[in-house]
């Protein structure tokens, strides 16, 4: 593996790493990560600014803000943050001295502790929510999945290990739901950019195949020259529409 293949493979492995710890790691499990690579200060710099890009936090090292006019929020998006702060200010806060107990009396599966409680922590979504902006979902959709992950939280608070705070699992809860909509939305996309990578190489190919033949080509041609199953073929070109499909209905006539 060369040099630049295990960069890349230490850095999916940081990232993943970072994800199970909620976006934070220690300057030190950074360098760890590249220690057989020599890196010079400059060089972990720039791991540090990737790692700042994707809202990830390093114990130690000052990273960079995202500018709110490089990335700045949709109309759509202004809309719903004026509305939502609206509705924050008129839910219900309960005393600090108040929330152990509910914590403690939603733990044992208390329902109104639940309701209360969540209510009360409604207000901290939208903080984290806008930690993930910018990444693929617009920001009400990243309020919409925190606010459910809130709400299996607080559902499933008696299951926290003995040592977290309550807190610190809603929080986690919150965020691994955001972050499985974006992973979820990413693998989407994935999918989208790939038929159509597929798409235009079969447009190209057809063009090639044509040219080159004097004539309407078919489906079988196309399986073979692109050495892609006959099934996919066709079911690429259904996806591509009426003008493949038309140039299909020749050939089959020829």
């Amino acid at each position: 593996m060369d040099e630049q293949s295990r960069f890349r493979t230490a850095l999916a492995a940081l990232s993943a790493c970072a994800e199970n710890r909620d976006r934070k790691l220690k300057k030190e499990e950074v360098q760890e990560f590249f220690q057989d690579m020599d890196f010079d200060e400059e060089q972990y710099g720039l791991v540090y600014a990737y790692l700042a890009s994707r809202r990830i936090q390093v114990e130690g090292v000052e990273l960079p803000a995202v500018s709110p006019k490089e990335q700045p929020y949709t109309e759509e998006e202004k809309a719903f943050l004026e509305q939502y702060r609206k509705d924050m200010r008129l839910l219900r806060k309960q005393p600090e001295d108040l929330l152990a107990s509910l914590a403690a009396g939603a733990s044992d599966g208390d329902e109104q502790a639940k309701k209360l409680l969540t209510e009360h922590c409604m207000d901290r979504v939208l903080p984290m929510a806008e930690e993930y902006a910018h990444r693929g979902l617009l920001l009400p959709d990243l309020v919409q999945e925190g606010s459910l992950g809130l709400l299996i939280g607080v559902d499933t608070l008696g299951l926290k290990e003995e040592e977290q705070s309550w807190e610190a699992y809603l929080e986690h809860e919150i965020r691994r739901a955001i972050r499985t909509a974006l992973d979820e939305q990413a693998g989407s996309d994935s999918t989208g950019e790939q038929i159509t990578e597929k798409l235009n190489r079969l447009a190209d190919s057809i063009t090639e195949l044509t040219e080159d033949m004097g004539r309407q080509i078919t489906p079988e041609e196309l399986s073979m020259y692109l050495d892609m199953p006959l099934e996919e073929i066709e079911g690429l070109l259904r996806v591509a529409g009426e003008n493949i499909e038309m140039a299909d209905e020749k050939q089959t006539d020829s």
